[in-house]
């Protein structure tokens, strides 16, 4: 029997330190949707080891307060590191944390629900690596 290979994400493309999501969170929120907001956090040397990493980390906060149902943040945390994963070469290295920002609990977890969830991280994204193009472009 042979192993395949994993598509999940990486643990190295993982925020793993408290401190790296503070650094990140304290940021300004670069895009929000309904439901999310996006926090971004740029590589710096100035900044400590763990926030050094030259490529695009994600961090997610799902709390248990706006989603009641284990599933219903499973699915969250799930959508959320796949639309991450498909994009991550293409967004700017740093942090990126991904908040839930309203309650979900009692919306039906559904497929069309799902679909919703997809399309607005989807958004998300796009225009969180738009600011920071923005950014950059201003800076420069």
């Amino acid at each position: 029997m042979t192993r395949q290979a994993s598509l999940g994400l990486p643990p190295c493309r993982r925020i793993l330190k408290a401190d790296a999501y503070a650094s990140a969170l304290c940021m300004r929120i670069c895009a929000q949707t309904a439901d999310f907001a996006l926090h971004f956090c740029a590589t710096s040397p100035r900044f400590p080891a763990p926030l050094t990493q030259p490529w695009a980390q994600l961090g997610l906060v799902i709390p248990k307060k706006l989603a009641k149902r284990a599933v219903t943040r499973n699915t969250l945390k799930r959508l959320s590191r796949e639309h991450f994963r498909l994009r991550a070469d293409g967004l700017a290295d740093g942090l990126w944390v991904v908040r839930l920002r309203s309650k979900v609990s009692q919306k039906p977890l559904s497929s069309n629900q799902k679909r919703l969830w997809a399309e607005e991280l989807c958004t998300l994204f796009d225009a969180g690596q738009q600011f920071v193009l923005e950014r950059q472009a201003a800076r420069s």
